[in-house]
């Protein structure tokens, strides 16, 4: 392959590691967002796939654009200064939201498979997450870069495998979801496919656009931003089938994706939990550098930097004492609906000609 090539993979695996958290790869908000409302589910999934790429190609762009690594300044641009302002920081509040998310996950993950105190798991995963944000940027795009693609492949192997094997019970999805009546995350199923966009992107914005700004050659930006989201994509798919071939057994449980591998074998069970962890990882990460870049743009040398970003991780540890599904549940359709006014104004500003001839605007 081509070094172009190589390196719109590498940035691809940082958008893919951005969204593939605890949610996704646990399959709890896949659950409640797509499998919840059986096969229709599987359309919703390709809708978000088709945003998804278009979406993250535009934030990456806009960072390449503006020269900025800040979510302020895509918003600003987007929205304008007065709206801007108000959107920077309830995407602050709701950025802090989602890390407090990846260590309940985290938690959850570690206890239910190694049995760790939930607690002990959380100061783990946050832990590994400060190490990665004070250590910089770039160090965390190659780790990224090289982290999610095996992911990505631990995902649809376990999925193949759960639904080749469960294949007849697919065949009565449908009176199996009227029985159980699992939660989902809005009335429409077309209408969870939307919001999940949204708040699945927007926290993201700072981590796209770091990557548009790093990036030179603007070829490259388009292409990763488009191979991370028909990757996202074409794992929900493969996730909603594992889950529709075995859904009454899973869905009581807290991270139903995870007693799906550990149902396979011990041995694919105990890799899963490892992937599992790195997932939350990566979109801990992705979120506490969006938050804390906000305040500095890229100087992440400094000493305020570094205090910055301990005392978000201490407050967000404190948050994350909330039991994790419940945090999925209400958080994160909350955040979808900023998110859903930020996506039409990036795709009025896109229809107008004017994304693709941004100017830093003035702070």
């Amino acid at each position: 392959m081509s070094v172009s090539i190589i390196k719109a993979i590498s940035y691809a695996g940082v958008y893919v590691g951005a969204v593939i958290g605890a949610g996704y790869a646990s399959g709890q908000e896949v659950l409640q967002f797509f499998a919840g409302y059986g096969f229709i589910g599987m359309l919703g999934a390709v809708i978000t796939m088709i945003m998804l790429a278009w979406y993250g190609t535009v934030f990456m762009e806009l960072g390449h654009q503006l020269k900025t690594n800040s979510h302020r300044v895509v918003l600003n641009y987007l929205c304008g200064k007065k709206i801007g302002f108000f959107a920077d920081y309830i995407l602050l509040f709701f950025m802090f939201g989602v890390i407090s998310i990846m260590f309940s996950g985290g938690g959850a993950a570690i206890h239910q498979y190694w049995g760790l105190p939930p607690v002990a798991g959380k100061i783990i995963i946050a832990l590994m997450t400060l190490s990665t944000v004070i250590f910089g940027f770039t160090s965390s795009v190659r780790a990224l870069g090289i982290i999610s693609p095996l992911m990505i492949l631990a995902v649809v192997i376990i999925s193949v495998i759960t639904f080749t094997t469960y294949s007849d019970q697919l065949a009565t999805v449908d009176a199996t979801i009227q029985t159980l009546k699992p939660d989902t995350a809005t009335t429409f199923w077309w209408t969870s496919a939307i919001v999940y966009v949204s708040y699945n992107v927007i926290p993201g914005v700072s981590t796209f656009a770091s990557i548009g700004n790093k990036e030179p050659n603007l070829k490259i930006v388009r292409m990763a931003g488009i191979i991370g989201g028909m990757t996202l994509g074409i794992c929900l798919l493969f996730i909603i089938m594992a889950l529709l071939s075995d859904l009454e057994n899973v869905m009581s449980y807290e991270l139903p994706f995870l007693e799906i591998a550990r149902g396979i074998g011990p041995t694919t069970g105990f890799l899963f939990s490892i992937v599992l962890v790195v997932a939350v990882f990566t979109t801990a990460v992705s979120n506490l550098y969006g938050f804390v870049i906000r305040f500095f743009d890229s100087d992440t040398e400094t000493s305020k930097f570094r205090i910055l970003t301990i005392v978000v991780v201490v407050l967000s540890l404190l948050a994350s004492l909330f039991p994790f599904s419940t945090l999925v549940g209400t958080l994160y359709p909350a955040l979808g609906i900023l998110g859903m006014y930020v996506l039409l104004c990036a795709l009025y500003k896109t229809f107008k000609g004017q994304i693709f001839m941004a100017e830093r605007p003035k702070l």
